[in-house]
């Protein structure tokens, strides 16, 4: 029987355990490590500030799932992993000690610099978790007039929401945008293109920006936050009445001591099958991986797909052969893009592998929540047809 030890909570670690108690529940041990046994379906929460989804609709409980599948929850954080002893060292109110594998998957995700930009955490607000994602719909709500700033700071991943963000606002405001009575301003520390490291070429960001009244400021890479103002590295200033930024990422500190798990900012090295250079049964899968470019969930999901395809070949004394392809220029796929929300990754066909009716369930139903985007665009495209051939 082998240990099959899995660290996080987030899309990578959910959809390896998945795959790995599918195939190896019986005969294996898994365990998954995380210091929180919420999931959170991220890319619902934009929707959640602007549509109608309930808070409950985009986050569960994993541990009821987890036990149905025979897979062992601990909660608890990563102290330290000991690659070569094959243990990892917990703190937590389950177990407080060593956690000992034969297969390790490492999927903590990033962890948050805000500390990198001072003044974030008084008067920012962010979108990564479902409480400061109600707190700015709440803000939003009490808004009446003024400027409204989101942004992206240096040594964030996610563009997406951001850009989200300001459509949505726009949406919302038009009226007071059109009478003066309300400006939104979006800010990139540098191109929209470096961003989405070239991901966004099918979209005109820029002339939307324009047409729906948004103003857009790149290379505008934010050192601080006062009160009423942000503050770029070339001390030029934007000032702001309510203000939305996605903060720096960082690694994580277990990682961070650890040559050759981690870069210099503390994210696990990965070979093309996903495992740690230089430890054939040590894995990383998600927003921990130094991989270049946007951070998507469904990538997390991919990435976690080959780590465990791999693993299971190895249970089974064969070569791991199962490799990731880092494409990034089809990350967001117009099929799937509405004029506010960004339809990609998930929205396709990357959850098909996957149980509707245990982890990835709730994915689905925001999936198909979404689905007249998809059906409209092929009603439209079918009526087009139809008027062509006549």
């Amino acid at each position: 029987m082998a240990r099959i030890l899995i660290l996080g909570g987030g899309f990578a670690a959910v959809a390896a355990a998945e795959m790995l108690s599918d195939a190896a529940s019986d005969h294996h041990e898994i365990t998954l490590v995380s210091n929180s046994h919420d999931f959170t379906f991220f890319p619902a929460l934009v929707p959640l500030v602007f549509g109608n989804f309930k808070p409950d609709e985009v986050h569960f409980d994993m541990r009821p799932k987890l036990v149905d599948r025979h897979i062992r929850f601990v909660e608890g954080e990563v102290i330290g992993i000991e690659p070569d002893l094959r243990r990892v060292r917990i703190n937590g109110d389950d177990i407080e000690g060593f956690l000992h594998f034969d297969y390790l998957l490492i999927a903590m995700g990033r962890g948050l610099g805000t500390d990198k930009t001072p003044g974030f955490v008084k008067y920012a607000h962010h979108l990564l978790g479902v409480g400061p994602a109600l707190k700015f719909k709440k803000a939003i709500g009490d808004f009446g007039s003024g400027s409204i700033v989101v942004g992206l700071c240096p040594d964030a991943f996610l563009p997406v929401p951001v850009c989200e963000t300001a459509f949505a606002l726009a949406a919302k405001f038009e009226r007071e945008i059109t009478a003066k009575e309300v400006s939104v301003t979006v800010v990139f520390p540098s191109t929209l293109e470096t961003a989405f490291a070239g991901s966004t070429l099918f979209r005109d960001l820029e002339g939307e920006f324009e047409r729906l009244g948004v103003k857009l400021v790149s290379d505008f890479p934010i050192d601080r936050i006062g009160e009423r103002s942000i503050f770029s590295k070339l001390d030029s200033r934007i000032d702001y009445d309510l203000l939305m930024l996605i903060p720096p990422f960082r690694g994580q500190k277990s990682l961070e001591q650890i040559i050759p798990f981690a870069d210099e900012f503390g994210f696990a090295d990965v070979n093309d099958l996903m495992q740690v250079k230089g430890f054939d049964r040590i894995y990383a899968a998600g927003d921990i991986v130094a991989l270049p470019g946007p951070r998507f969930g469904y990538m997390a999901t991919r990435q976690a797909k080959v780590a465990a395809t791999n693993i299971l070949a190895q249970l089974q004394n064969k070569e791991p052969t199962a490799e990731y392809s880092h494409k990034i220029a089809w990350a967001i796929n117009e099929k799937y893009t509405d004029p506010i929300y960004f339809h990609y990754g998930f929205w396709d066909e990357t959850l098909d592998d996957f149980d509707e009716k245990v982890f990835f369930g709730m994915a689905k139903r925001i999936r198909d929540h979404y689905g007249h985007v998809k059906a409209q665009k092929e009603k439209t495209e079918i009526a087009a047809a139809a008027g062509r051939k006549k």
